[in-house]
């Protein structure tokens, strides 16, 4: 390896560790042998670096003109081949948006990526926060919620549910829709001064002619965007609408401004300085440019130019003293190194872990037995190197035997240099599940200490034989309560999901017509039965599926 990087250009381009036609990693670099010998060095300490170098059997390189090049063509490398190392890629088809749709009744649709007609509002971290905005604005506002909008004589069931006005039926003038899409707008912008105007003018026509009902439904949506304007006033932070990225060391934090108000975050842990920019670059392949891009660290000229091509942005590296409190107290689950370190010493006496991987098993009365594997790194969850795996020995219910198949498999991985080895194992439960991870660590004679947390009474157990009172350690609690609750999600939602898609797959056995290559088309990209069902006709026909297929599963629901 050491021969074929030597050989390599000294000029600018793009490089690509790869194994066989895999491709592992794609950089860039002003010069590329350079770099390559830089990753050589960092393999000698950096994990990841050695699982790059040693990993790959071959490295190819594409020149370019300049590093601006280098960079947009390393972008489309890695959304191409989807690298294992790369980062940029993980954001996949980007955050959940809301897109208010340019139709002759505008609806809101939740949708992922940038290529969308319509105005974007976004993004959200989760699918389900995005959802619970969207239920609102239909409750609110009463956007439609058939989508394609059918003619009809009659609405449907969420009119008499208060969550549509009926366009498709007719019942509501075009006017009026209009002016309820505005108000929507204005709530999910946060820009409300414009529309309350029109709107007390619409409820003073409306008191006039009588029409209490729509009185009702007005006064509503005024006192809805009232509280909004009233929040904006509270909050007073200097942006209206902004991304920060805030670093704090091996961390980086992203937050939502709208409306002048700190709205949500997400905070990911950067292996190497590479990532840095990588990550910033992966979130905005696939998610809408804000007006403001606040950040507290420098980006390159080549990074600045790609984002000038995707849209019009501000980028303010001068952060305001407020706001930088502001974000500092909002990362409340980072802790100073020092704090969590002197706990591990002084109760557990032990050297303080880098990593901590937590184990949860989950089943559902004896079927669908899952179990997750979590991993803490040094402050912080670090979902990039989470794990789930699916049961396959344990047909009953036994979550010793289940536990004991899992924590085999995963040593198996660890022995073998597949995953980092981690310091502490904490397991969910008590002291018979303690004893069968601790039997599992010495048949593999990993060097790995193990623990068990008992959920009732927050006890941690040790493998040493001290028993510590959680509630009594805060820092410590703070720290082992996460891991146990996090893999406890995480297990519990990879149970959720494969019962769903068993559901999918009993209905899709059930219908003729849909060949294995259809099924399996199916299986990758819906997860349930209701996201097939809501799927559009459009997204269907792209995967090479029949829209009709949701007609024959709703007759056989039916």
């Amino acid at each position: 390896m050491l021969e074929l990087i030597k050989s390599a250009p000294t000029q600018c381009g793009v490089y690509l560790f790869k194994k066989g036609n895999k491709v592992l990693y794609v950089g860039k670099a002003k010069n590329i042998r350079e770099r390559l010998l830089q990753h050589y060095k960092q393999a000698q300490e950096n994990r990841k670096e050695h699982a790059i170098v040693n990993g790959s059997d071959r490295i190819d390189w594409i020149l370019t003109r300049n590093e601006y090049e280098a960079l947009v063509l390393e972008v489309d490398l890695i959304q191409l081949h989807k690298p294992k190392y790369n980062v940029l890629h993980k954001h996949g088809g980007g955050y959940p948006v809301l897109l208010l749709t340019e139709d002759e009744f505008p609806t809101l649709r939740v949708v992922r990526g940038s290529e969308h007609e319509g105005k974007p509002f976004g993004p959200f971290f989760t699918a389900k926060r995005a959802y619970r905005v969207k239920r609102l604005i239909h409750k609110l506002f009463k956007l439609r919620t058939c989508d394609p909008m059918p003619t009809r004589a009659s609405p449907c069931m969420d009119y008499h549910l208060g969550l549509c006005s009926g366009p498709c039926a007719g019942l509501i003038s075009k006017e009026d829709y209009s002016l309820a899409v505005k108000s929507a707008q204005s709530m999910l912008s946060g820009e409300v001064s414009e529309v309350l105007p029109e709107l007390y003018q619409r409820l003073e026509k409306h008191m006039e002619s009588l029409e209490f009902e729509k009185c009702a439904l007005l006064r509503d949506q005024i006192k809805a965007l009232e509280k909004l304007s009233l929040g904006q006033g509270v909050s007073g932070l200097p942006y209206q609408r902004a991304d920060l990225f805030y670093r704090i060391g091996r961390l980086l934090g992203v937050f939502l401004i709208r409306s002048s108000k700190l709205v949500d975050k997400e905070v990911f842990l950067l292996e190497t300085e590479e990532e840095l920019e990588e990550t910033l670059i992966g979130f905005y392949y696939s998610n809408p440019l804000p007006e403001v891009l606040l950040l507290n660290f420098e980006l390159s000229e080549e990074v600045k130019r790609w984002l000038s091509e995707r849209g019009k942005v501000e980028i303010v590296q001068k952060i305001d003293q407020s706001l930088e409190e502001l974000v500092k107290e909002n990362l409340h689950h980072y802790m100073p190194p020092e704090l969590w370190q002197e706990e591990f010493l002084k109760v557990l006496k032990i050297h303080p872990p880098r990593i901590i991987e937590g184990f949860d098993v989950s089943h559902f009365y004896g079927d669908y037995t899952v179990a997750s594997c979590v991993v803490w790194e040094e402050g912080t969850m670090n979902k990039k190197r989470y794990r789930r795996y699916r049961v396959k020995t344990v047909g009953q219910i036994d979550d010793y035997s289940s536990l004991e198949e899992v924590l085999s498999r995963r040593a198996k991985r660890l022995k073998e240099g597949e995953e980092t080895m981690p310091d502490l194992w904490l397991i969910d439960g008590g002291l018979g599940q303690l004893s069968v991870a601790i039997r599992v660590r010495d048949r593999f004679g990993l060097p790995i200490k193990v623990l068990s947390l008992a959920k009732e009474e927050e006890i941690l157990l040790t493998e040493w034989g001290q028993r510590v009172r959680l509630k009594e350690h805060p820092i410590l609690y703070r720290i082992f309560g996460q891991i146990r609750d996090e893999a406890h999600r995480f297990a519990l939602s990879y149970n959720r999901k494969l019962r769903l898609k068993e559901g999918l797959k009993d209905i899709l056995d059930r219908i003729k017509g849909i060949g294995e290559v259809k099924k399996r088309i199916i299986y990758n990209n819906f997860e349930n039965l209701y996201e097939l069902l809501k799927a559009e006709d459009r997204h269907l026909k792209k995967l090479g599926i029949d829209p009709s297929i949701k007609q024959e599963i709703e007759r056989y629901l039916t």
